[in-house]
């Protein structure tokens, strides 16, 4: 699934969706996609995972994102999430977008 705005934005008015910051908490608080959560991506997949999980449960849909296209951490917090059975996606346009 290709995340674009429109999807994101529909998506985030339902209860079972949780929008991921995965900047830090600096950039977060400079900026951030309103609703949106922060939970920084950190060093280790598998910490920020169970971290997610910990926070918010296994039956959420998580849509993760950065500051742009050219960030990676978006991209590998979903996969992350993925790993351990969660369901996620990227929005690759991020807070640029």
């Amino acid at each position: 699934m290709s995340m674009t705005n429109v999807l994101v934005l529909d998506m985030m008015k339902e209860k079972n969706v949780v929008m991921l910051n995965v900047p830090s908490p600096e950039a977060f608080a400079k900026v951030h996609i309103p609703g949106s959560y922060n939970v920084p991506w950190g060093t280790d997949s598998k910490v920020f995972a169970k971290k997610v999980e910990q926070y918010f449960g296994r039956d959420k849909f998580f849509i993760t994102h950065c500051s742009n296209v050219s960030c990676m951490a978006g991209p590998s917090a979903a996969k992350a999430l993925k790993e351990i059975g969660l369901r996620a996606e990227d929005y690759p346009g991020g807070i640029e977008e």
